[in-house]
């Protein structure tokens, strides 16, 4: 057997983003795949054991499997920025902690999850009183708003569709999300953005339509995570008129 000599690549200059999700989310990775089309990126995706149920016990239980998740990605990952893809799970975890459990295995410069990041998309838009539309237990949900009321966000009016199982989750269907947020929205019109919260609801499609037709800043769990992952890797997601496919992003990235 012959011995050939192979040619490396260069260590790769692009960014390098990190995405921990959950065992039982079928939507964000096909979501990212619709933020961050046309970008020169490397995406390292891993899963974390979450078979189904969200109760707080459970998404607490995460927190125990954030370290051998991470020492899944590739030894030499060295990342711009990663998020930790659970929104229910950041409350109750906790940013902190999960940040430090990241550096206990990777270096990454930045370390985000998608309720901070939409406390710092709100902020962008100088946005102070929300309407939130989401699939959690009360339970979960009256926490979460407690969260965003302790950071100076009015949460206005919220809905929720009380499916404890992610596997159902995953399955509300767009057109049901997109009713939902536009009924809030136009029953509350002093509010300045309405915020559908999970990372397994389908909102990335919808988003552009609930703003046309109430005039309103329509976000998603997906979609701050997305432009706060970019934002800090150094990454430029903004409208682009002449490309049809990011046109539709919503006004977060106008």
């Amino acid at each position: 057997m012959d011995t050939l000599k192979y040619d490396l690549l260069a260590k790769e200059t692009v960014k390098q983003l990190g995405l921990i999700v959950l065992q039982s989310d079928v939507t964000i990775e096909d979501e990212f795949r619709f933020y961050f089309a046309n970008q020169n990126i490397s995406l390292f995706v891993n899963r974390i054991p979450f078979e189904n149920e969200v109760t707080k016990e459970l998404l607490q239980q995460m927190e125990n499997h954030l370290g051998d998740t991470m020492s899944q990605f590739p030894i030499e990952a060295e990342f711009d920025a990663l998020g930790y893809a659970c929104t229910s799970g950041a409350l109750l975890i906790g940013a902190d902690r999960i940040s430090e459990l990241v550096a206990e295995k990777r270096p990454c410069k930045m370390v985000t999850n998608p309720l901070t990041a939409t406390l710092s998309a709100l902020q962008s838009i100088n946005a102070k009183k929300i309407a939130y539309l989401a699939p959690y237990s009360e339970s979960v949900c009256a926490e979460m708003i407690q969260y965003f009321e302790s950071n100076g966000i009015q949460v206005i009016a919220s809905a929720t569709y009380d499916e404890a199982e992610d596997r159902f989750v995953g399955r509300i269907s767009p057109a049901t999300l997109q009713r939902d947020a536009i009924n809030l929205a136009k029953n509350n019109p002093d509010i300045d953005a309405v915020f559908m919260a999970c990372t397994n609801l389908k909102c990335a499609h919808i988003l552009a339509e609930v703003e046309a037709q109430t005039g309103i800043t329509a976000l998603s769990s997906n979609q701050v995570l997305a432009w706060d992952l970019a934002r800090h890797a150094g990454l430029d997601l903004t409208y682009n008129s002449s490309d049809n496919f990011t046109s539709n992003k919503g006004n977060l990235f106008k």
